[in-house]
């Protein structure tokens, strides 16, 4: 990351290692950081093992529900 801070897949990879490591937060903050950079794969991150302890929070919730929000406004 201090290399290239603003390189979507290293945000999300890392952002999958604090999910990992239980560091919530974190997590939810990179993956806020990729989704305002235009990354919005919403049936990855859904379905990506790395989030598995995100899924019950609302933060992540509230995120995929944004992700649905903007998929409808683009059709």
């Amino acid at each position: 990351m201090a290399i290239d801070p603003d390189e979507m897949p290293t945000l999300y990879n890392v952002a999958c290692l604090y999910a990992l490591l239980g560091e919530r937060d974190r997590a939810l903050d990179l993956l806020e950081t990729t989704m305002r950079h235009g990354f919005g794969h919403k049936e990855w991150m859904e379905n990506d093992p790395d989030f598995a302890s995100l899924r019950g929070e609302p933060r992540f919730k509230k995120l995929m529900q944004g992700l649905s929000t903007k998929m409808g406004e683009t059709r």
